[in-house]
């Protein structure tokens, strides 16, 4: 990878920390259009099956700083697999 595209890696990378930091504040605490719906119609929620890693989009406990935490690791969940499928494809196509 050159200069230029590390350059735009670590760029979109920053963006996307920054949206994650600010976004936390701005998000709205009412609940989302499923679970508004779900509410409306009176439909009560069941044990899941799997349980989320981050119920309610966060760390339990920390409040906000665990929202921002939660956005972090799934950002960096999704880039790192990213990256890997990228790996394994540049393998897949080198003879």
């Amino acid at each position: 990878m050159n200069r230029r595209d590390k350059l735009f890696v670590t760029g979109g990378i920053l963006i996307c920390l920054m949206i994650v930091v600010f976004s936390s504040f701005f998000a709205s605490p009412n609940p989302d259009g499923l679970e508004k719906s779900a509410e409306n119609f009176g439909v009560n929620e069941t044990q899941a099956v799997i349980t989320a890693p981050f119920p309610d989009y966060g760390i339990e406990g920390l409040d906000k700083i665990g929202e921002i935490g939660a956005l972090v690791i799934g950002i960096l969940v999704t880039l790192g697999l990213s990256w890997l499928v990228a790996i394994l494809i540049r393998r897949k196509k080198q003879p």
